[in-house]
């Protein structure tokens, strides 16, 4: 669960520098509100963050967890991006994927929403 501020068709995640940003269409008519975008865990991508990278989340694995054919991660946002101190942020793909990527726990990766519902506040 993200919380952010819809406007005109567009939500914002995070904060203003490092804001993810979500096409929200169904929410055209929305002026600054407040908003929140649920995620399923398998609905976002994960990738190995480099400096410089603009969009998505940047998070750090604080756990991995390989079940079967499915890899389980939990990770923790970055302070500066607005989603509080402790947030943890789950995030789910294949565990060939995740072996082929060889992340790390400790280490810095990106999220980015490819799906998301957006409800909007009012």
């Amino acid at each position: 669960l993200f919380h952010g501020r819809a406007h005109e068709g567009e939500m914002l995640i995070g904060t203003d520098h490092h804001a993810v940003r979500l096409q929200t269409p169904e929410h055209g008519d929305a002026q600054d509100a407040k908003a929140f975008a649920y995620v399923r865990p398998h609905d976002l991508d994960v990738a190995r963050y480099s400096p410089g990278h603009q969009g998505g989340i940047v998070a750090r694995l604080t756990r991995a967890m390989v079940v079967g054919p499915v890899a389980r991660l939990e990770l923790q946002a970055q302070e500066d991006q607005g989603f509080g101190k402790d947030a943890i942020i789950e995030a789910q793909l294949s565990a060939a994927q995740f072996r082929q990527e060889a992340f790390r726990e400790g280490e810095w990766l990106v999220l980015t929403p490819r799906k998301a519902r957006v409800f909007v506040d009012g």
